[in-house]
Parts: C-alpha cells; structure tokens; sequence
C-alpha cells in the first residue's frame, strides 16, 4: 500500500483501501490484518493512550482492538468509513478498560489537551480542531471531557464541581453547534 506524503505528515490509508483489506480479514488473510495494523495502529494507540494514559495498558487495548477486528471484521458495514469503525471500537474499548480499572490505577483527574499536533488525517483533523476552537471554552471543556474520559455529565459535575444543569447545557449547546460547523463544511 503507497502513502501519500506532504512534508511530514502520512495521510491515513484511504477509504476504498482500508475497505479492501477488512474484506481480505474477513476472508481470513492474515497479512491483510497486519497491513491494516501497520497502516492504523499509530493512530489508534494514540486515542488509546490519550484515554488510559498509561502505554502498556494502551499496548494490551490495542492488542484487544485488532483481536476483535480479526474476529468482527466480516460485521463491518462498508457504508461506515473504516477508520471510523477502528476508533470506535478503540475508544469503546479503552474508556471499558478505564472504568473497569482497578480504583488505585484509575486517575483522580482528567484534564484533556488536544495539543497542536497533526498526525493522520490532516485536512480533517483541522477542520474538527477549527470547530472546536470556535465553541466557548465550557462547552469546548465539557465536550472533551465526556469524549476523552467516557464520563456522564453527572460524574463530569462531580468531578468538576459544576453544577449538573450547567454541564448538560454547555454539552447541549455545544454539540449543537459542531454539528452546525460540520454539516456547514459537508456542504
């Protein structure tokens, strides 16, 4: 499989590619499963970690993801993007090992950092930090924290100390409007 390169950034495996190797899993190629996992695992190991917050358990996730991904590939919908299906099921997986962690493993807190760096998918990646950048700082604070560390708006108020019907609101607001910036670079 050729990458594409500008600078140096790697662009992600493209659609019709990532498709052909999730059909090639599910048909029981192994060495589809390892391309995929070399053409994949930067980025998901990156969510992984960024959830966790620990490399080993990141490594043992990972490890989780693509056993899971060798057994379910043949349930992949082709109208889901395939990269879309990988870090669901990695982040799915990861905030299930967060919670599940032992109480003295887990962290007391979460302050997400979304930081300036581009890895994969470039022009998407700067387009959701643009809209990201874009919301108010509660709604932006408050949407990193359910979508980084899996918490409900309730434990996000508890753990902040906000109150609870502030925390649904900027939430709400903000969800609303990403997906008004979204659909508006859709378009």
């Amino acid at each position: 499989m050729a990458k594409q390169t500008q600078g140096d950034e790697l662009y992600p495996l493209d659609n019709e590619a990532a498709l052909a190797l999730i059909r090639r899993i599910a048909d029981g190629d192994k060495s589809a499963l390892a391309t995929l996992y070399d053409e994949t695992s930067r980025l998901l190991f990156g969510l992984v970690v960024r959830i966790l917050g620990d490399g080993a358990s990141a490594e043992e996730t990972l490890l989780d993801v693509y056993t899971y991904v060798w057994k379910h590939s043949a349930s992949h919908d082709p109208k889901h993007r395939p990269l879309q299906w990988l870090t669901t099921i990695a982040r799915a997986r990861a905030l299930a090992r967060f919670h599940w962690s032992s109480p003295d493993k887990r962290r007391q807190e979460h302050s997400p950092n979304l930081g300036p760096k581009m890895t994969v998918a470039p022009q998407a990646q700067k387009i959701a930090r643009a809209s990201m950048e874009s919301l108010a700082p509660a709604q932006r604070e408050i949407l990193e924290w359910a979508y980084y560390s899996g918490l409900s708006c309730g434990e996000i108020a508890a753990q902040t100390g906000k109150p609870l019907g502030a925390i649904k609101t900027h939430a709400r607001q903000g969800l609303s409007k990403l997906g008004e910036l979204l659909d508006r670079e859709a378009h």
